[in-house]
This record gives structure tokens, C-alpha cells and sequence, in this order.
């Protein structure tokens, strides 16, 4: 017998997305309904849905937050959003998919949610190509209709195969669900980053359609230069061996301001992990006194704040910045590479195809890129 459906709860957008978050962290399953898709910021009467079955539990929960909330406002609110999430936006291609393999490792040690996202366009349609008003409506409604269909049957689906592979590999504390939104990819991830507020985005370097000779494909370059959170790039080809065989990650430096935000960000991330983490800067002249002082101060900081982790800093000459950090990369096995988006620093030159193509994204390894 099917589950009945129910109400638990109505709030605004944002609110409603804070409980849903809290509640499947709970283990419960949930959706929200009643949203304005144009502007769901501003949706006031959003519904959370929940099974009939897991509504004395939700009920709980719900008395357990308007207590806090009474208490402490600030101090629940902060809990709601901490909750550890993971936002892996999918669209079926190869590396989307294989996107997911790393969000399980990483999610299995963090012990985090994932969300899968996928955002699916709406076909433009004139009317004029219909001879009557009613005829166009009806058929419009039948076509979103097979196209949202077969969107829902595609991430189910998907779904469903990550909670077996998680059941098969008995990995505990993992849970996946999924959200399906009408409208362009890039904004779509974008918006719902906003509100579902994720601790990393894991993503394919490119998706479907995109052209084949394209290394980084336009939604991700995009999501890499907006968000405001890590997003953990997958080459199309990367073969995923276990999070246990990332021992290797390599912070490149352009001595900016931003580096210590990003390593304050990086070591939160690899805190869990065995890793040994090697900050690198490609410097062009060796009697660069200045170089030798930043890494100094750097060095320092790393001395001072982390301790704990196993770190070495470097300095490597090479008039080529991406070929010195290609020769590290394999002499020092390395298996992540870790960046910020400072503008003009280094990640805008690796991002550039021209370049990009002789380097690194054939190696298959995976990108880390930190918003400066």
C-alpha cells in the first residue's frame, strides 16, 4: 500500500528549505510543494511534505526547533544550516555520473547528505504554430508534462542505483535525495546553492550537449566563478579508486590575499582525511627575494594554525606556471589540485582552454577551486 502524504509544514521559501534540510538529516523523507518557480524567494506559503508515516517523528523535531528557536534564535539557525551537505548537479552525462562516485567517498567520511540536482529546460514554443489558442495550450501542457515525466523517472533512477551502491558497500551515515527544478542549469545550481546552502559543489567539468573539443564546459566555468563555496571539478575521464587512495593534495599559490581564507577552507575540508598537503608557488626568477619572504609568512601561518597536518611548502622556478605545476603534479603523485579565483592570479590562466588543453585536465585529476 502506497504512502499517504501529508503537510508537516508552512513557511516561507527559505524557512521551508532550512526545516527540509534539518528533517532529512533525521533520516525522513520530504519535498516542498506551493512554490512560486519564478521568483521562490519570495513564496510565502511553500508546504513541507512528508510521509504519514514518519509524521510523529517530524512533529518532534519541529517542537525541538521552536524551543531552541525560543531560546537561542541565532544559535538554531546556525545548527539548521550546518547541517553537512553535499550538491552534486547532474544532468546524466558520463562525468556528472562519475561525479557522484566522489561525492559518496567524500559524503561516507563526513558523514554528509548528498542533493542531487538536476535542472532541465522548458521548450520555447510560438503559438503561431498552432491554429486555435486551446490547441496550443493543450499541447504545451502535454509536452512539459513527458518532459518534467521523464526528467523525475531519470533522477529516480539515478537515485536508486547510489542507495543500492551504498547499501552494497555498507557505508553508514550517507544519505541521498534529490530535487528537480524546471529552467536553465547554471542559474538553476546557482539559485538552489543559495537556499540549500551545501558545504561543497561536486560537479563534472562538462555536461551534456556541451561541445566535445570544449575542456571546461560553460556551466561549470560559471558555477566555478559565482559561487561562493568550494566546487570540486571532475575531469570527464577520472577514475574514482576510493577516498582512502586521496593522499596527495597540492594548494597552488599566488601569494594573494585570499589564501588564507582558502586554506582555512581547505583544511576544514581535508580535516577528516590522511592527506598530505604540499602549498606550491611557480615562481620565474630564483632570486626573487619577495617570493622567499610570502612563502616564509605562509609557511608560518601553517606552523602556527595547523600543527596537526602534514604539510610542506614549495617554491618551484619555471617560466611556465601551468608546466612547473604539471612537473610537481607527477613527481609528487599528486591527486587533487587545490585553487583560488582570484582574477589575476593563476586560475585564470589555468582556465584558459588553450592552455588548459596541453596541461592538466588530461591528467584526470580532480580540481578544488575555492571562491577568493
Amino acid at each position: 500500500m502506497e504512502d499517504k502524504i501529508v503537510t508537516v509544514a508552512k513557511h516561507t521559501y527559505s524557512r521551508a528549505q532550512l526545516l527540509k534540510g534539518r528533517l532529512e538529516s533525521e533520516g525522513i523523507e520530504c519535498f516542498l510543494t506551493n512554490i512560486n518557480l519564478i521568483q521562490p524567494d519570495i513564496a510565502s506559503g511553500v508546504r513541507v511534505r512528508i510521509n504519514e508515516k514518519d509524521l510523529e517523528k517530524a512533529l518532534r523535531i519541529i517542537e525541538e526547533i521552536k524551543l531552541e528557536y525560543g531560546k537561542d534564535k541565532e544559535g538554531t539557525l546556525k545548527k539548521l544550516k550546518n547541517v553537512r551537505r553535499i550538491l552534486v548537479p547532474i544532468d546524466f552525462s558520463d562525468c556528472s555520473v562519475n561525479a557522484c562516485q566522489y561525492a559518496i567517498g567524500l559524503a561516507e567520511k563526513l558523514k554528509a547528505e548528498i542533493k542531487l540536482l538536476y535542472a532541465y529546460y522548458s521548450p520555447i514554443i510560438e503559438p503561431e504554430a498552432f491554429d486555435e489558442t486551446y490547441t496550443y495550450q493543450v499541447n504545451l501542457e502535454k509536452i512539459l508534462l513527458n518532459i518534467e515525466t521523464e526528467a523525475k523517472q531519470n533522477i529516480e533512477e539515478l537515485t536508486k542505483n547510489l542507495k543500492d551502491k551504498i547499501k552494497q558497500d555498507k557505508i553508514k551515515g550517507v544519505k541521498v535525495n534529490y530535487s528537480l527544478v524546471r529552467g536553465s542549469p547554471d542559474d538553476a545550481i546557482l539559485d538552489f546553492n543559495e537556499t540549500y546552502n551545501p558545504g561543497i559543489i561536486i560537479m563534472g567539468t562538462k555536461g551534456k550537449g556541451e561541445k566535445t573539443d570544449d575542456i571546461i564546459g560553460s556551466v561549470t566555468t560559471r558555477i566555478i566563478e559565482k559561487a561562493k563555496i568550494p566546487v570540486l571539478v571532475i575531469p570527464e575521464n577520472s577514475i574514482f579508486n576510493g577516498i582512502e587512495n586521496i593522499n596527495n593534495i597540492v594548494y597552488a599559490t599566488d601569494f594573494d590575499d585570499s589564501d588564507f581564507k582558502a586554506i582555512r577552507k581547505l583544511m576544514s575540508l581535508v580535516r577528516p582525511f590522511n592527506m598530505k598537503i604540499y602549498c606550491v608557488h611557480i615562481g620565474f626568477d630564483p632570486k626573487n627575494v619577495w617570493d622567499k619572504v610570502k612563502m616564509e609568512s605562509l609557511e608560518e601561518h601553517f606552523n602556527n594554525e595547523y600543527k596537526d597536518y602534514d604539510i610542506v611548502c614549495n617554491i618551484l622556478e619555471n617560466k611556465d606556471i601551468l608546466k612547473g605545476l604539471e612537473d610537481f603534479i607527477l613527481d609528487k603523485k599528486i591527486d587533487i589540485i587545490s585553487l583560488t579565483t582570484h582574477k589575476r592570479g593563476i586560475i585564470s590562466k589555468f582556465f584558459k582552454p588553450s592552455l588548459t588543453r596541453k596541461m592538466l585536465f588530461h591528467t584526470d585529476i580532480p580540481v578544488l577551486v575555492f571562491h577568493s
